[in-house]
């Protein structure tokens, strides 16, 4: 199962991890960059990822746990570390590179952490002994780098990255580096107000004629939520060339890309407006937060922070607003959780997208011995990339596994 699922367990987390590159990257190629320019559904940053996989994991050794339970999440915070470390070796050919770039890209998956989290994992870690030699390997063979054979073993050398010492370091200089950041520009009461009007938004949507106008409605409900002093935004439809988002605005005006508000006004089930609402939302909160309306590719490290905290005081609501069907229905759901099974979740880091299963019902992972379907490019912060570009997205026929290959693969 794990040439299916090209992944590896780490070792036990109470002794030194030599983490090495067992596929080998050939000399003098640095990271592939695409340059083709194609449209996203919605701007991913797999940093963002890593870093909730983290808060997570700090926020349950926070929580009363027997001892057993403590150290498991602790090892389980170590073993994601790991993960991380071993997922984001470059692999150029010169040494001083490799290491800038390797550097550069834990900075960035760490970089959503707070001040605090990131003292928090600072001493998590420390408390469990964490250590690591981050080591890759990388060919430097002249007939297989020209030739892409060679009559034995490529000649290869072993490159340190990082040590222990290093690690701490590094974690030591992002924390004196951050700046506090908070939510003092919005509302007092926007993490109750704001999503009072996604629920008003989308039902006025549903029950429009589906306009440009009714467009503008729901726009003004935002503005309204988060304080803007302006309540005449004008819609305006043009083409965009910005990747990472599909609306941006001016001093008075809102601006869509024509190709999305034409296909948010031909849908009938509403699916793409969900879409346009979340562009809209982030776009107005980081207006609000900085005075500018930046693409989200564009945030500084203390704006992402900034955007990100709003964002998750925002979800942690439920919409006032809500009709009693609704909480009718979910508690009739909820009466019969004792069948549900047990979600379990192998979280995201680094460039591994992590893995969630249902026990012992469902477990699906993509069939990577068969072959896949290019479906194209997506503009993203993918996760060895040290800035946005597009992506190729690749889908693989679906994998059913069993249980037994489910606990090989994904232990507790």
């Amino acid at each position: 199962m794990y040439a299916l699922l090209n992944r590896s367990l780490s070792p036990p987390r109470n002794r030194s991890v030599q983490v090495t590159q067992q596929s080998t990257v050939t000399s003098g190629r640095a990271p592939q960059l695409y340059h083709r320019q194609h449209r996203a559904s919605y701007y991913f940053e797999s940093s963002r990822h890593t870093s909730l996989s983290f808060r997570l994991l700090l926020s349950q050794l926070k929580e009363p746990k027997e001892s057993v339970q403590y150290r498991r999440t602790r090892d389980f915070l170590c073993l994601n570390m790991d993960n991380l470390l071993a997922s984001i070796r470059p692999g150029i050919d010169d040494d001083a590179r490799s290491r800038q770039y390797f550097i550069g890209l834990l900075r960035i998956h760490l970089s959503y952490l707070t001040d605090d989290e990131i003292a928090q994992l600072r001493d998590a870690l420390k408390a469990a002994q964490f250590s690591c030699n981050v080591v890759e390997t990388v060919i430097d063979d002249e007939v297989y780098c020209d030739h892409r054979f060679s009559n034995g073993p490529p000649h290869a050398f072993h490159r340190t990255l990082m040590q222990t010492t290093d690690f701490f370091n590094l974690l030591e200089d992002m924390k004196t580096n951050i700046q506090k950041c908070g939510t003092n520009f919005l509302p007092s009461d926007f993490s109750v107000a704001v999503p009072d009007a996604l629920h008003s938004s989308v039902r006025d949507w549903n029950q429009t004629n589906k306009t440009i106008d009714d467009l503008r409605h729901s726009v003004l409900i935002f503005t309204k939520a988060l304080n803007f002093s302006i309540t005449s935004y004008e819609i305006i439809t043009d083409i965009l060339k910005i990747n990472s988002t599909k609306v941006t605005a001016g001093q008075k005006s809102i601006y869509i890309d024509s190709r999305m508000a034409e296909a948010v006004m031909a849908d009938t089930k509403g699916n793409l407006f969900a879409e346009l609402l979340r562009d809209v939302l982030e776009l107005l909160l980081t207006q609000k937060l900085s005075g500018i309306a930046v693409p989200p590719d564009k945030l500084t490290r203390t704006q992402h922070q900034q955007l990100s905290a709003a964002i998750a005081q925002i979800y942690t609501n439920v919409p006032s607003s809500s009709g009693q069907d609704f909480k009718q229905l979910a508690s009739a759901t909820l009466k019969d959780a004792i069948d549900f099974g047990e979600i379990k979740i192998q979280p995201t880091t680094g460039v591994a997208l992590g893995h969630a299963w249902i026990v012992p019902s469902l477990s699906l992972v993509p069939d990577k011995r068969k072959n896949h379907t290019d479906l194209g490019y997506r503009f993203m912060h993918s996760g060895f990339r040290l800035e946005p570009a597009d992506s190729p997205i690749r889908e693989w026929p679906a994998y059913f596994m069993s249980m037994k290959e489910n606990e090989e693969s994904y232990p507790d």
